[in-house]
C-alpha cells in the first residue's frame, strides 16, 4: 500500500486540480491522507466533498500548523509500505506513481526493502495558470542531482518532497521530524543520505506550480537573479544557511552513535560552523567540500557567511 500525504492550507484555488490529478492516477492502489493546517477559506469543504466521493481518502483533521509541521503529523500517521508527499497546489501527471514506483523497485531489487530507500524525480515548472515556465525544475535551478554526498545535501536540498517516493524503513528512521529541521523533505533526504540509498529519475512527474504562496519556490539560476538576491540583503542568506547548521546539529544529536566515521566527522564540523572564526569557517567548508550546485552559489556562500 502506498500512502500519499497531502498537507492543505488555504488551498481553495488549486486543491481540486491536485485532488483530481491524484485520484486519476493509472496506479490506483494507494490511500490519500489529508491534513489541514488551519485553513480559513473553503479548503475544508472541498476536502469533505472529496472524502465523500472516494473511499481512498482519509481526512486526519485540521489544526494550526506550518507546512513542515503539517507534513510531520501526516508522516507520523502514515502506515503504508511506501510514502509520497503531495503539495496542495501542484498537478500530478497521470503516471507519476507508476514511474516513481518502477524506479523504486529497481532500487529495492538492488538493496532490499529493509534498506532506507528514496526516489525523487524532476518536475515541470508552471505558473498559477499551469502555463509552462520551464520543462525541467532541476535544470531551471541549475542543480546537480547525481552527487549524493552528505557534504552537498547539508547546505542544499535537491530532492523536493513533492517528487519523492520512499519506503517505510526510511520513514521509521526519519520520524518524528524535529522542530529544528529546515523542512520535512530536507530532513528525510539527509537521513536517506546517511543510512540508505537514493535514486534520481530524470523525468518530470508533476507540474510544480509557482503560485506566489510557495514556502520555497523554484529559483531561476541566473547571474541577474543572484544579484537581486544579494541586494535583498546578506542577512537573509546567512539566516537560511545557519538554519541548515541547526538542522545538522539535530542530525548529530539524534544519530551520533549510529554514524559512520567519515560522515560523523563532516557532520561534527558542519554543526560547529556557527562558533568558528571567519577564516576557520571557510577552511572547514573547503576541507570538507561543503558545496552547493553552481559556482555563483558557492562564491556567495564563502563571501557572505
Amino acid at each position: 500500500m502506498i500512502n500519499v500525504l497531502l498537507a492543505a492550507y488555504n488551498s481553495e484555488k488549486f486543491l481540486r486540480d491536485q485532488l483530481d490529478s491524484i485520484l486519476a492516477q493509472d496506479q490506483t492502489d494507494f490511500q490519500l491522507l489529508i491534513r489541514d493546517g488551519g485553513s480559513v477559506d473553503s479548503s475544508l469543504s472541498i476536502i469533505k466533498e472529496y472524502t465523500g466521493k472516494d473511499c481512498r481518502i482519509r481526512f486526519l483533521g485540521t489544526g494550526k500548523a506550518s507546512a513542515k509541521e503539517n507534513f510531520g503529523k501526516l508522516l507520523a500517521a502514515a502506515d503504508g509500505d511506501l510514502i509520497m508527499f503531495a503539495d496542495h497546489d501542484d498537478v500530478w501527471m497521470p503516471d507519476k506513481i507508476t514511474r516513481s514506483l518502477k524506479a523504486y523497485r529497481e532500487l529495492e531489487h538492488k538493496y532490499g526493502s529493509q534498506t532506507p530507500l528514496m526516489v525523487f524525480t524532476d518536475a515541470k515548472v508552471v505558473d498559477a495558470g499551469l502555463n509552462e515556465i520551464a520543462p525541467s525544475m532541476i535544470r531551471y535551478q541549475h542543480l546537480v542531482p547525481y552527487n549524493m554526498k552528505l557534504s552537498r545535501f547539508l547546505v542544499q536540498n535537491i530532492a523536493y518532497g513533492n517528487t519523492m517516493l520512499f519506503n517505510r524503513a526510511l520513514a521509521e528512521l526519519a520520524r518524528p521530524i524535529p522542530p529544528s529541521a529546515v523542512m520535512h523533505d530536507h530532513w528525510i533526504t539527509l537521513v536517506a543520505v546517511l543510512f540508505g540509498k537514493i535514486a534520481f529519475l530524470d523525468e518530470p512527474t508533476l507540474l510544480y506550480r509557482q503560485s506566489g504562496s510557495n514556502v520555497y519556490g523554484a529559483f531561476h539560476y541566473t547571474p541577474l537573479a543572484f544579484l537581486r538576491k544579494a541586494l535583498d540583503g546578506p542577512g537573509r542568506i546567512r539566516k537560511r544557511f545557519y538554519q541548515n547548521v541547526t538542522q545538522g546539529k539535530a542530525l548529530l544529536e539524534r544519530f551520533h552513535d549510529q554514524l559512520p566515521p567519515p560522515e560523523q566527522e563532516i557532520l561534527e564540523a558542519f554543526a560547529s560552523l556557527d562558533s568558528m572564526s571567519f577564516l576557520r569557517r571557510r577552511r572547514c567548508i573547503l576541507k570538507h567540500r561543503i558545496y552547493k550546485s553552481g559556482l555563483l552559489r558557492n562564491l556567495g556562500m564563502l563571501l557572505i557567511l
